[in-house]
């Protein structure tokens, strides 16, 4: 189960969905890239902390 969105995710997983999803992100009403991102990785059994340098 994932955790809820916090209010202050880390900056570069932001940083990250921000640039993962560029481009379907203008056809969204809402943006969350961060929540979009560990959803995804997620589905492939990592997490941010475990791909992040």
């Amino acid at each position: 189960m994932l955790a809820p969105a916090a209010a202050s995710v880390p900056a570069p997983l932001s940083a990250a969905g921000c640039l993962l999803f560029a481009v379907s992100r203008l056809m969204k009403s809402q943006v969350n890239d961060a929540d979009r991102l560990r959803k995804y990785l997620a589905r492939f059994g990592f997490d941010w902390g475990s791909v992040a340098c």
